[in-house]
């Protein structure tokens, strides 16, 4: 007979039991937090007892939503692989880095831009800091960074972006053209356009694609879609410069100059931080106020950050001009003119990219108006394409010689 002690020590041991019970199953079969509300707990019973009939080890939650995500992708779901992927942690040591990679690829493939910049950031930082994947998985997620930010007209980070990309010698041939000439090539193309669009319906908005669709639409000349797009976004965020400069510049080509002007006026002073439209936009209103200081300063700041703009070039001659300068005024007409000839010439590496004489043409025309950093990585994309090719020996070590003398990185090595 079962003494009360007895009893009481067999009562224990059973919920004990039942307790271990349940605790290996929850650890085996988890419904609870960290599941993406789309798993299902029977689709995730049937992942992980495949991954673990595969792997021969017992899997974990991340094990399995790995699975389940890769599965998904292969079934030409990408969509429904997104929520798995969200669920894994970036700082997760096996999966974190490719997770962030494919959920920012997927959703660029569903045009998704605002999420799958988030992804690659955050992709592209984890890697810096403590690299884990092939180095070409980091070099494509900076590839579609930077078409994120082209497409949104963000030409500034783009070009930070780039110098990075240059300086680890990543670059392709269209990143080194436009690298060197971020200003000259066409921005509002109809594939661009349809890029933004595409964006633009996907969702989440955010003010760069509001501002970029006002952006395209100016240069459309659908200027009674641009203005309203671009007044809300300037109401919504007053500071905000690149609002400001696109909302001038449509009403300029509306023919509100005066509303453009007060504008303009309202902004603080120029400084470091301007984008580069405000920046022409400085210059050409002080040009029509006869303000030949202010249209220095601005155009001269452009031309520190992009010394192949046009643009710049030919309101800093202007400027000059007014100044009687005649030396600077005739120096800007030059360097309108060698860069008219240049731009004529860049289709040629951009359409056959497999040619090195496309660039090298392009490189002996920098190198006759003494862009040296800009031809000698033309000279450096020639290079990637035909490294014995006579002529791109010949001009390698032109270029070679002319850097070392003036002092410039040895971009064509030492």
């Amino acid at each position: 007979m079962l003494t009360r002690p007895r009893l009481l020590t067999m009562a224990i041991l059973l919920s004990m039991s039942l307790l271990l019970l349940a605790a290996i199953y929850y650890v085996r079969n988890p419904v609870g937090p960290g599941l993406p509300a789309e798993i299902s707990a029977p689709e995730y019973r049937r992942a992980r007892e495949a991954f673990e009939l595969k792997y021969r080890k017992v899997a974990d939650q991340i094990d399995v939503l790995s699975w389940i995500a890769e599965r998904k992708l292969a079934s030409n779901d990408p969509a429904d692989a997104i929520p798995c992927f969200a669920a894994i942690p970036t700082s997760h040591p096996k999966y974190g880095h490719m997770a962030r990679y494919q959920q920012g690829q997927i959703l660029l493939k569903l045009h998704r831009a605002v999420e799958a910049e988030q992804q690659f950031r955050e992709l592209i930082a984890a890697e810096e800091a403590t690299p884990v994947l092939e180095p070409r998985r980091l070099i494509n997620a900076r590839g579609n960074l930077r078409h994120i930010l082209e497409v949104e007209l963000r030409f500034e980070e783009r070009q930070r972006l780039l110098t990075g990309v240059v300086e680890r010698r990543e670059e392709d041939a269209f990143e080194a053209v436009v690298y060197c000439f971020p200003t000259v090539l066409r921005w509002n193309g109809p594939e661009s356009i349809l890029w933004l669009e595409q964006f633009h319906a996907a969702g989440p908005h955010s003010p760069w694609l509001e501002i970029a669709l006002g952006r395209y639409r100016t240069g459309q000349g659908r200027l009674d879609e641009a203005r309203p797009i671009l007044e809300r976004i300037y109401q919504e965020q007053p500071t905000n410069l690149w609002a400001a400069a696109a909302l001038i510049a449509c009403l300029q080509e509306c023919g509100d100059l005066d509303r453009a002007a007060e504008l303009l006026e309202k902004l603080p002073p120029q400084s470091e931080d301007d984008p580069w439209q405000l920046l022409t936009l400085r210059g050409s209103f002080a040009l029509q106020n006869g303000n030949a200081d202010v249209a220095l300063a601005a155009y001269e700041q452009m031309l520190q950050q992009v010394r192949t703009c046009t643009e710049a070039w030919q309101g800093l001659a202007q400027a000059a001009q007014l100044k009687n300068d005649i030396e600077r005024r005739t120096k800007a007409l030059g360097m309108v003119a060698a860069l008219g000839r240049i731009q004529n010439h860049l289709g040629k590496p951009l359409q056959n990219a497999a040619d090195p004489n496309s660039f090298l043409d392009v490189a002996d025309l920098c190198g006759e108006y003494n862009l040296l950093r800009e031809g000698a990585l033309m000279v450096r994309a020639a290079i990637q394409r035909a490294p014995q090719n006579e002529r791109v020996l010949v001009t390698r070590k032109a270029f070679r010689e002319r850097l070392a003398k003036e002092g410039l990185p040895a971009l064509l090595g030492p």
